[in-house]
């Protein structure tokens, strides 16, 4: 394994790096030993092709295909993953394998790692330290410095949420790859992120399915109805043309003061939702106040990662109860 770059992403007390590799990640040695080594796979697809990951540590005695029928966590309808056992070697204490994420662009990939690994990093199993290749690089076709960009900058946006990564290890296999991430990584380590929580320009952000447009309208109605001055972020109506939407959608997320979550049969399958509401979760968790206001609007199934979660009954889609809960939120936010 030879380090490449590293950037130090520490804040007051949260420790975070990115470091940088040229090697194989299924040979890690012991100085390089993590708690998750991160695989891609096509769902219940584990064949062990000579140019993946997968095919590399079948190589070396590790199957993913029998880690898969004895998963310590099954997460792929909620984040497109599964967790392993304990694998019993040195270099890994387990393997986070993510599934059918690969939903178009490289921005939207890298999300889909994080989406996996920040549920993941709120059990008692430690995620501190993870090592990945350049997820999407390979058999999926993506530019290296392209997916190394993507991978960096959802990276940061998670260690400011406050998921428990002390140390990602990001690994290129060859050389031409390693060459082309290495000149990406420097020039966004010299040119810094922003970050997003100086801006603080919402007080509530409304994560809603788009199938629920009608009660996010009656919602963010309601809000100001209550409070003339409140700042509502409501996706697209709320974007700035000419910028990210992602990114946008990000800072939004990390600067409001409360997520309202609305809980219906159609959030819980909408995987943007979910990324939401476990960005929210972990940003809860780092600051030890309340940030996310979930409202149950319609009966549905509340995935277990979430059941503990206290919300507002408002079903079967109880407008006046759905009133009041927006009167909680005007006088919380503004005081």
């Amino acid at each position: 394994m030879m380090r490449l770059a590293e950037w130090d992403l520490s804040e007051g007390d949260d420790a975070h790096r990115i470091e940088l590799y040229w090697g194989d990640l299924s040979d890690l040695p012991d100085q390089h030993a993590v708690d998750v080594l991160v695989v891609s796979a096509f769902r219940n697809d584990y064949i062990p092709t000579p140019g993946s990951l997968i095919g590399a540590l079948q190589r070396n005695g590790i199957s993913v295909y029998n880690l898969s029928f004895a998963k310590s966590y099954d997460l792929r309808d909620e984040f497109s993953c599964w967790l392993s056992q304990p694998v019993g070697v040195r270099a890994f204490k387990r393997i986070l394998c993510i599934e059918s994420g690969w939903r178009g662009a490289p921005p939207e990939v890298a999300d889909d790692l994080f989406r996996a690994l920040a549920p993941t990093s709120l059990t008692n199993i430690p995620t501190q330290s993870v090592a990945m290749p350049l997820i999407g690089a390979g058999d999926q076709g993506y530019d290296d410095a392209q997916m190394l960009e993507a991978i960096v900058m959802a990276a940061v946006g998670w260690f400011r949420r406050g998921i428990s990564i002390e140390v990602l290890k990001i690994v290129a296999y060859d050389s031409e790859s390693a060459k082309k991430a290495k000149s990406r990584f420097l020039e966004l380590k010299g040119a810094g992120i922003p970050d997003a929580r100086e801006q603080n320009e919402w007080d509530v952000f409304l994560s809603y399915s788009s199938s629920d447009s009608t009660a996010a309208d009656r919602i963010q109605t309601e809000l100001v109805r209550q409070s003339s001055e409140i700042r509502v972020f409501r996706d697209r109506q709320s974007l700035q043309k000419g910028a990210s939407w992602l990114m946008q959608v990000a800072y939004a997320l990390d600067s409001c003061q409360t997520v309202l979550a609305l809980y219906t049969p159609e959030y819980w399958s909408s995987m943007v939702c979910k990324d939401e509401l476990s960005a929210a979760y972990v940003r809860q968790t780092r600051a030890n106040r309340q940030v996310l206001f979930p409202v149950f609007y319609r009966n549905t199934d509340i995935p277990s990662f979430f059941q503990a979660l206290h919300y507002v009954d408002c079903r079967e889609a109880d407008h006046r109860k759905l009133s009041a809960a927006c009167k909680t939120i005007c006088d919380d936010v503004m005081g």
